[in-house]
């Protein structure tokens, strides 16, 4: 045991300070994720009026991963280039000019300073519109410079202890839908997303919706995504911090039925020290936390 429930909290090494993690299975572990990980109010193209319905985040992704996110919802576009092709990130076609090298570098550099942490790249959307996007040079590109980092697919359903004993420098999932150029050695399955459906959700919608999606959970065999976003007709997402601490704290049985909590503005609220807490939880007393 390497920190007490009362001790200080590192939000760098908070996977690495989960009780008895390596008794865990990635699937059953629950992360705190960000919903549109690549728009942020840092980004270069961030605007404050066109941000207001476009920025889903505070800051860049080696800030998001300094601070305990660990699973980041990737939505991107592509252009060709002579020289060099970019994949974009965007939300419904808006540009924030942070591109996916950026993601690549703070995760590589993230790793190399933290290598008992585990992160998700949750390929979400692929394709910006109508536009050509390029599968076979995103594997290619992602396999060139993370292969060595990527846990196999085939390797899910190992024990967080047997990974590492296995690799210490394998500590990456990729996940994205079937598509040819992906290469399925490399690639999780999608992870769905369990959202209202809804563009417009107010708190005590979306409580209804968690609570709904909630009711048969866990579903513990793969990894899924739940969106506790709410968007406002006024203005994009809201800010729901003292909901997502009451909904989610671990005096109620809410966070240990997640695997990936999705949220807007993550850091503001409590979510990484309660799915560090849950995971513990989980790790500890197993199926004993649910009838």
């Amino acid at each position: 045991m390497t920190q007490s429930l009362q001790g200080t909290f590192d939000k760098k090494k908070w996977m690495s300070n989960v009780l008895d993690i390596d008794r865990l299975k990635l699937t059953d572990l629950i992360w705190p994720g960000t919903h549109n990980s690549g728009m942020d109010k840092k980004a270069p193209n961030y605007d404050v009026v066109i941000g207001n319905w476009t920025t889903c985040q505070n800051d860049s992704f080696a800030w998001q991963l300094a601070n305990g996110a660990r699973a980041f919802d990737i939505r991107l576009g592509y252009t060709e280039g002579r020289d060099q092709s970019i994949f974009y990130f965007h939300h419904n076609g808006f540009q924030s000019h942070r591109v996916l090298d950026e993601l690549i570098d703070a995760t590589t550099a993230f790793l190399d300073q933290n290598p008992d942490e585990f992160i998700v790249f949750d390929f979400h959307q692929m394709g910006d519109g109508a536009k050509r996007f390029d599968h076979k040079k995103l594997n290619d590109l992602l396999v060139s410079r993370l292969g060595h980092r990527v846990i196999p697919p085939y390797d899910a359903t190992k024990t967080v202890g047997q990974l590492k004993r296995m690799s210490t420098r394998r500590r990456l999932v990729l996940a994205a839908h079937v598509v040819q150029g992906l290469d399925d050695d490399y690639f999780w399955p999608r992870i769905p997303h369990k959202w209202s459906g809804e563009t417009f959700t107010d708190t005590a919608e979306l409580e209804r919706h968690i609570a709904n999606k909630l009711q048969d959970a866990p579903f513990e065999s793969f990894l899924w995504s739940l969106s506790a976003t709410s968007y406002g007709f006024l203005g994009g997402p809201q800010d729901i911090k003292n909901q997502i601490n009451a909904w989610f704290n671990p005096t109620r049985d809410w966070v240990t039925r997640c695997s990936i909590v999705s949220t807007d503005f993550f850091d503001e609220s409590d979510i990484v020290r309660y799915c560090w807490s849950a995971s513990s939880m989980k790790a500890v007393y197993g199926g004993a936390l649910h009838p």
